[in-house]
C-alpha cells in the first residue's frame, strides 16, 4: 500500500486535482493555492508582484465600461446606477487581472453611492459582491439577506445568499437559496451556481451538464464565458478525460485570447502527461498575465522536480507577496494559505494556526479538509480524522481530500479505512 501512496502523491502533485476554489461566487477572490513551502531570503514585499491592468482589455471591453462610467459620473455625481456599475466593472476587472488593489476603487465608490440611496437593495447587492470577493462571507450573507429582505423576487440576490452560505458551511440552506435563484431567473449565474452545488455533492456527471448549460445561456462578459469553459475542463480532468478538458480550454481561449485560467488547465494536462517544460511554459504565460500564487505554486512544484531548488524557493516566495499583497487589500486567504503551508509541511504551528482561524471565519467542508491536513502534518492525527470526516461528509469526489483522509487513517493504523479513501483518490 505504500507504494500506492507513493503514487497517488505524485498524481496529485502532478496537477491532477485541484482545491475545489470557490467557482460559485459571481465575482470570486484570486488566491487559490494548494501547498507551500518556507523559503530563506526571499522577498516578502508585495512590491515584488507586478500586475497587468491593461492586459487583454480590448478583448474583455471593461476598461471601456469603466471609462464610460466613469464619464457619467463626472457629468452627474447623483448617477447612483452608473456607480453601481462602475463598482461591478472594477470587481470585473479583478477577475480578469488578478489586481486587489481594485478592491478599494470599488469600495470606494460604493461609499459615494450609499450617500445617494443609502437603503437600495442593489446597493446591499454591491457591497456583498465585494464582501464575497474579499473573503468576507458573514458580512456577504447579512448584506444579501438585506437584499433579498426588500426586493424577494430579484434572482442574483438569492444567488449572494447562496454563496455565502455555502462558504460558511451552511449547504441545505444554500441550496435552497440558490433553487429560489434558479427558479426566479435560469441563467448564466444560476447554472453555473448550480454546476458548483452539484460539484460539492459528489453529481460531477451533473455539474457538467450545468456547466454546458450555462455555457449555452450566455454571460454579459466573454471571461465570464472562458472562466465557465475552465471550470468544465477541469471538472473533465477529475474523470481523466484529458482530450475533452483540453478542447475546452481551447474554447476558453477563443473566448479570451491568452485567457491564464485556461493556460493554466493546458499546462496541468502536460504536467500530467510529464511534459514539464511546456507546463513551465504554460504557466509562465499565465503568471505573467495575471501574478497568482496557485501559478508560482505550480512553477515552483515544476522547478523542483527539475532539480532547481533555487528558481523553486524564489517561485515559492512569491506566495508570500502575494498573500501580503491580498492582505494589505481585506482579501482575507486563510483557509488558501492554510492548506499550502500544510502541504509544505514546513511550519505545522502556523498551519494549524491559520486553519483554526479558517475554520472559525467559514466553517466548510474546505476548511475542515485544510486543518485536518494541518494537524496530520503536526501529527495529530485523532483529532485530523475528525476534520478530515467532514471535510467529505457532503460526497464531494475529491481526490485531495480523499488522499489526506487515507494518509490521516494510514497514521492511525486504519489500514482498510486508508486503502478506501486511496481507491475513491485514484
Amino acid at each position: 500500500m505504500t507504494q500506492t501512496m507513493t503514487k497517488t502523491r505524485k498524481r496529485l502533485a502532478a496537477g491532477a486535482v485541484t482545491v475545489v476554489a470557490v467557482a460559485a461566487i459571481a465575482v470570486a477572490g484570486t488566491f487559490t493555492v494548494r501547498s507551500y513551502r518556507a523559503t530563506g531570503d526571499t522577498s516578502n514585499d508585495a512590491s515584488v508582484v507586478a500586475f497587468q491592468p491593461d492586459a487583454n482589455s480590448a478583448q474583455y471591453g471593461t476598461d471601456a465600461t469603466i471609462s464610460k462610467l466613469q464619464q457619467k459620473i463626472e457629468k452627474n455625481d447623483q448617477d447612483f446606477a452608473s456607480m453601481l456599475g462602475l463598482a461591478n466593472a472594477y470587481l470585473q476587472k479583478v477577475r480578469e487581472t488578478g489586481d486587489p488593489a481594485l478592491y478599494a476603487k470599488a469600495e470606494a465608490i460604493l461609499d459615494r453611492a450609499a450617500k445617494v440611496d443609502a437603503e437600495s437593495p442593489d446597493l446591499f447587492a454591491g457591497q456583498a459582491y465585494l464582501a464575497l470577493a474579499r473573503h468576507d462571507f458573514t458580512g456577504a450573507l447579512e448584506l444579501g439577506q438585506k437584499a433579498v429582505a426588500v426586493a424577494p423576487d430579484v434572482a442574483r440576490y438569492h444567488g449572494i445568499v447562496g454563496d455565502a452560505l455555502i462558504e460558511l458551511g451552511q449547504y441545505p440552506e444554500a441550496i435552497n437559496s440558490l433553487q429560489r435563484m434558479a427558479i426566479i431567473r435560469p441563467d448564466f449565474a444560476a447554472y453555473s451556481r448550480a454546476a458548483y452545488a452539484r460539484e460539492l455533492y459528489g453529481d460531477t456527471e451533473g455539474a457538467i451538464e450545468a456547466w454546458q448549460g450555462a455555457l449555452e445561456a450566455g454571460a454579459p462578459f466573454p471571461e465570464n464565458v472562458a472562466w465557465a469553459n475552465v471550470q468544465l475542463g477541469n471538472l473533465q480532468i477529475t474523470f481523466n478525460h484529458l482530450d475533452d478538458a483540453s478542447r475546452s480550454y481551447s474554447a476558453a481561449l477563443e473566448r479570451v485570447t491568452d485567457y491564464p485560467p485556461a493556460l493554466a488547465g493546458q499546462a496541468r494536462i502536460a504536467t500530467i502527461n510529464g511534459d514539464y517544460d511546456e507546463a513551465k511554459r504554460l504557466y509562465a504565460m499565465a503568471f505573467e498575465r495575471m501574478p497568482l500564487a496557485e501559478y508560482a505554486v505550480a512553477l515552483g512544484d515544476i522547478a523542483t522536480r527539475q532539480g532547481d531548488t533555487k528558481e523553486a524557493d524564489r517561485q515559492y516566495g512569491l506566495v508570500r507577496a502575494i498573500d501580503t499583497l491580498q492582505s494589505q487589500n481585506g482579501v482575507n486567504l486563510d483557509l488558501e494559505v492554510a492548506l499550502f503551508m500544510a502541504d509544505r509541511g514546513t511550519d505545522p504551528a502556523g498551519a494549524i494556526e491559520r486553519a483554526r482561524q479558517a475554520w472559525t471565519n467559514r466553517p466548510n467542508i474546505h476548511s475542515a479538509d485544510a486543518l485536518a491536513w494541518a494537524l496530520y502534518q503536526d501529527g495529530q492525527y485523532e483529532e485530523a480524522q475528525q476534520y478530515a470526516t467532514e471535510a467529505l461528509k457532503l460526497g464531494t469526489r475529491d481526490s485531495l481530500k480523499e488522499f489526506h483522509a487515507a494518509m490521516i487513517a494510514k497514521a492511525l493504523g486504519q489500514t482498510e479505512d486508508a486503502r478506501d479513501h486511496l481507491n475513491e483518490a485514484l
